[in-house]
């Protein structure tokens, strides 16, 4: 589809009123909802006086020009409207997808037959703007003509290499017919920086219109190559790009060669599909950036396979006067005020562009100091050195007390993960790995600390693409009433999407009111299936109910890969937890302190659900309030030295926490 922004000059007929006429103008909008053939012109009304109408006119390049689809909707409108006379105005602009969608949600603004901003992408033939997972930035050129000259000499400025001014020469051949036809070949475009690539395409566009080789001067550059993200947005973007310019950008941070290669193959047959299937109306770029080199030469192999046909042009390099003579006329384009002193371009004996716009980037900086806030150019500055890194979520996970077996499955799925995507490499068969968990253990027992450092792990080791960890209960998967439950769930997994969904307390999803429960566990199930490769899901909860939720679902049994226990801590493991929580707080405990902790934990830990970590948390809070009050009235306004200050010792530990569990419980019986 190609959307422009239209005005109309018009009479009404005799008869009508101005309320008539706004009704008229709702029912416009309204009817252009209900057109469902793509084969039909719309016009979208956005604002309009006593003399003129301001729409947006969206119409398919395929079966109209831009003439033929106002002579439809001047037609319709006169022979089936309250118009005596109805006229297109002035120069026609051609606008963006996104341009096009805020116009028709203003149209729609006071209609209260849409109830929802996502039916309006849907109208405009362009759902794939909603999602927000899909980057995309557009680009309308000027629908004016662009001689071979012209085109020739702002290559020059744009320091092209010579693949681009041999392409353009074939653009512009006596050869050629000038109608759009289909395209004969695909461009794959390597630079070093993103803008180098877009002025090189915008260019090639030009070109490209200016022969009748593109019926749109709209370019879409993808700027995320991310396959799960727009599976299906993807291939409706492209098929909404009829007769224009499509470039997808291959992003080496996305796929690099520690990616594993399930997800690389993946993207590869995605892009392979879409450009296949589209390759005739549409053009497309593969423009590739820094390392995206091996991503593209994947799709591109495969396309070749198809007889789809690519002609490579890469960024330029020349001689000091050609970089120096760019480096200028980027410093004008910009509005850059530069000093001779700034104008520094290091000596060597060739250029790239990557090179030029290095020294445009450090030009710029320097002059917001040097030429326009004057008084900054000596003042002195600080130099803050780097903090000592902190340990990464893998030496966080291994420093903590006990957890062995937690520690081995981890291990175990770090190097399942590596050996699939060695076979990968080596051509063998790749099957997504099962990795849903279950932790079972009593509070306090470090079941979330562990599933969030679970999630930054599996993240850093490419186990994961996202290092995304979404925490919800019982009350952020149940609806309030019948059909709401499943849409919730979906959407927790869609927050969820590429990392680690923990699902805390599991088992309350069975124990209250058995509707709406059963739901949201069918839903589970049913999204651990769909986003088999996408979400890590972690159920968490006590032991014994932990087995009635299974239990209540074998399917939701069977998708589990690990199992995992927090068992209690003992006394020796608690007083460990109080020695690292006592150290990140800048404290330390006397041999004394040390042996009456170990007590209190002796007797804690032989009562039922005593709170393991958390108790330990509780016993330091008070131990601390508690040495702040010794502190204060032993040295009341007098110096302190820091050792004295940081020192607990086992009077401090004389608190309300140690009381609590002095005797076991014993259960009442007759």
């Amino acid at each position: 589809m190609v959307y422009y922004d239209v005005k109309v000059k018009y009479t009404l007929k005799e008869e009508m009123t101005d309320e008539k006429f706004k009704d008229e103008i709702n029912s416009i909008n309204s009817r252009c909802t209900r057109t469902r053939r793509w084969s039909d012109s719309k016009l979208f009304v956005c604002s309009f006086d006593n003399k003129r109408i301001s729409g947006v006119l969206i119409f398919n390049p395929q079966k109209h020009s831009l003439s033929s689809a106002k002579r439809e909707i001047k037609m319709l409108h006169l022979t089936k409207s309250v118009f005596e006379s109805f006229e297109f105005s002035g120069a026609c602009e051609e606008i963006s997808v996104r341009t096009a969608l805020s116009y028709v949600k203003e149209a729609f603004k006071n209609n209260s037959d849409i109830h929802c901003e996502h039916h309006i992408s849907g109208y405009c033939n362009a759902r794939y703007a909603d999602d927000l997972d899909l980057k995309f930035d557009e680009i309308i050129l000027p629908h004016s003509h662009t001689t071979y000259s012209d085109a020739v000499d702002e290559a020059h400025k744009l320091f092209a290499d010579e693949s681009l001014y041999n392409e353009l020469e074939r653009i512009y051949s006596p050869l050629n017919k000038h109608k759009f036809y289909g395209n004969p070949v695909h461009y794959k475009f390597t630079a070093v920086s993103r803008e180098t690539a877009v002025n090189d395409i915008k260019l090639l566009a030009k070109a490209l219109y200016s022969n009748q080789r593109l019926v749109s001067t709209r370019v879409t550059y993808i700027t995320r190559t991310d396959y799960d993200s727009y599976e299906s947005d993807l291939d409706e973007l492209c098929d909404n790009s009829y007769g224009s310019l499509v470039a997808i950008e291959c992003d080496p941070k996305v796929f690099d060669a520690d990616c594993y290669a399930n997800d690389f193959e993946r993207m590869c047959e995605l892009v392979t599909e879409v450009v296949e299937e589209k390759a005739f109306h549409t053009l497309f770029v593969i423009v590739v950036i820094g390392e995206g080199k091996k991503l593209a030469d994947s799709i591109i192999q495969k396309l070749n396979k198809k007889d789809i046909c690519f002609v490579e042009l890469v960024e330029g390099c020349g001689d000091r006067t050609v970089a120096e003579n760019y480096l200028k006329s980027l410093l004008k384009s910009h509005k850059v005020p530069c000093s001779k002193e700034d104008f520094v371009l290091p000596v060597k004996d060739s250029y790239t562009t990557a090179d030029v716009y290095d020294a445009f980037s450090k030009i710029r900086k320097n002059s917001i100091k040097n030429s326009i806030y004057k008084a900054y150019k000596n003042v002195e500055t600080i130099e803050v050195k780097a903090p000592k890194s902190v340990s990464n979520s893998y030496d966080k996970l291994q420093k903590m007390v006990g957890l062995t077996e937690i520690k081995a499955i981890i291990d175990q799925i770090i190097s399942a993960q590596k050996v699939n995507k060695m076979r990968g490499d080596l051509g063998l068969d790749v099957s997504g790995l099962a990795k849903h968990m279950i932790f079972t253990g009593n509070p306090g027992s470090a079941k979330t600390t562990v599933a969030r450092l679970l999630a930054s792990i599996l993240y850093d080791e490419h186990v994961t693409r996202r290092n995304k960890f979404v925490e919800c209960g019982r009350q952020d998967l149940i609806g309030r009433y019948v059909g709401w439950t499943a849409k919730i769930v979906e959407e927790q997994f869609q927050k969820a999407k590429g990392g680690v969904l923990f699902i805390d307390e599991a088992y309350s999803l069975v124990e209250k009111d058995g509707l709406y429960g059963d739901e949201a566990i069918n839903t589970i199930v049913q999204m651990m299936e769909n986003y088999r490769d996408e979400v890590i899901v972690i159920f968490a909860g006590y032991p014994d109910k932990m087995k009635k939720f299974l239990d209540k679902n074998e399917g939701l049994r069977s998708r589990i890969a690990f199992h995992i226990d927090f068992p209690d801590y003992n006394g020796e493991e608690l007083c460990d937890i109080l020695k690292l929580m006592t150290e990140d707080k800048g404290y330390t405990l006397d041999e004394a302190a040390t042996e009456k902790c170990k007590e209190i934990f002796d007797v804690a830990c032989k009562n039922a659900e005593f709170g393991n970590g958390r108790f330990v948390r509780n016993v330091l809070e008070q131990a601390i309030i508690k040495q702040s009050s010794r502190i204060f009235s032993q040295y009341n306004s007098s110096e302190v030295d820091k050792n004295t200050i940081s020192i607990l010792s086992a009077a401090d530990f004389d608190i309300n926490a140690a009381e609590t569990y002095k005797s076991p419980k014993v259960a009442i019986g007759f």
